[in-house]
């Protein structure tokens, strides 16, 4: 695996959307209908987690999701800006994602479904530090 420098992309990646410790899937850079869906993130143990992506305002759907890490995320252009790790709790009473999304200013929500809390803490340990 290999950690993605946003200053020295090839030029099959220039414009592709990345983080310093996230990006886009390559095997889906000619899929246009799909890119947009799908962004991977790099966790402090070297683990790369493939997350589902999902818009402001769909954050109804999210509140089902029963396990698993999710990444409030910010866009801007073309970089992609981790604001928030949780651990996702089905219909959590103490969360509002919709009034936290607000807070932060997220304009995405990615998702990696996974049981246990192993891939949340992973997540946060590398993208809030």
């Amino acid at each position: 695996m290999h950690r993605v420098n946003a200053f020295s992309l090839p030029s099959s990646r220039r414009g592709a959307s990345v983080s310093p410790r996230g990006q886009e899937l390559d095997s889906l850079a000619e899929a246009n209908v799909l890119r947009g869906r799908f962004f991977s993130w790099l966790g402090v143990s070297g683990r790369r987690y493939v997350c589902s992506v999902f818009q402001r305002g769909e954050e109804a759907f999210l509140s089902d999701v029963e396990s698993g890490a999710i990444i409030g995320v910010v866009r801007a252009g073309a970089a992609a800006r981790p604001v928030c790790v949780l651990g996702a709790r089905r219909n959590d009473p103490r969360l509002s994602l919709r009034d936290l999304g607000r807070e932060f200013g997220v304009t995405e929500w990615h998702v990696h479904f996974s049981e246990g809390s192993e891939a949340t803490r992973d997540l946060a340990a590398s993208l809030l530090n």
